[in-house]
């Protein structure tokens, strides 16, 4: 079973390999949850790096400085405003169309994982976490 686990897990890494739209897709919810609360403090930004770089396939499939460059591109565009929260949902739209369902659902699962990285999911994250989660065809529900 485990290997199956080891297997499906490596495999996945190798998949997204190269897949940049999903990288950026998937800073791009990373910054919205950051700013669910309207403020991005470095705090978030350096919890978020960190859960990018430490999740086991998409850290294994880019190379931290590729994924903190993309992180960067996001969160800026995150403090854009109204339009720059609309190219981040449009980034997200990108994703959507040119992935599978299991890269989606760990898209998903990291922007899980980025709002709890302080203990717990703050009311404004869960609003941004449920809006992230039917774009991509989930129920949020199903994931807490």
């Amino acid at each position: 079973m485990f290997g199956k686990l080891k297997e499906r897990l490596t495999g996945g890494a190798k998949r997204l390999q190269g897949k940049t739209d999903l990288l950026e897709g998937v800073c791009s919810m990373a910054a919205l949850v950051a700013c669910a609360d309207g403020d991005i403090e470095d705090s978030e930004v350096e919890a978020t790096l960190d859960a990018l770089i430490g999740h086991a396939t998409l850290g294994e499939a880019f190379g931290p400085s590729e994924i903190e460059r993309a992180l960067d591109k996001q969160l800026k565009r995150a403090k854009g405003g109204a339009a720059g929260k609309l190219a981040l949902k449009r980034e997200i739209e990108e994703m959507k169309a040119k992935n599978a369902a299991d890269d989606l659902e760990m898209a998903l699962m990291i922007a899980l994982d980025v709002a709890s990285a302080d203990g717990e999911v703050e009311p404004e994250e869960r609003k941004v976490l449920d809006d992230l989660a039917k774009r991509l065809g989930f129920n949020l529900a199903n994931y807490l």
